[in-house]
């Protein structure tokens, strides 16, 4: 198992990605490196937190046409 996190400050805040995956030892270089083609069961989550973050959030009332529909 693999697991990786890598952490942005940017001028309207902070931005992260994620990586979790299963790999072979086999797979691994002599540079200690492994390609992302040989990563499998790969999950990448990619969030932030500022004023951009909060603009993809829905507001309220299309919060509440989504849960009447």
């Amino acid at each position: 198992m693999i697991r990786g996190e890598k952490w942005l400050t940017l001028n309207t805040g902070d931005e992260y990605i994620r990586l979790s995956g299963t790999i072979r030892p086999d797979d691994i270089s002599q540079e200690n490196t492994v390609a992302s083609t040989r990563i499998s069961n790969a999950r990448i989550q990619y969030s932030g937190t500022g004023d951009r973050q909060d603009t993809q959030d829905q507001g309220w009332l299309a919060r509440f046409f989504n849960v009447v529909l």
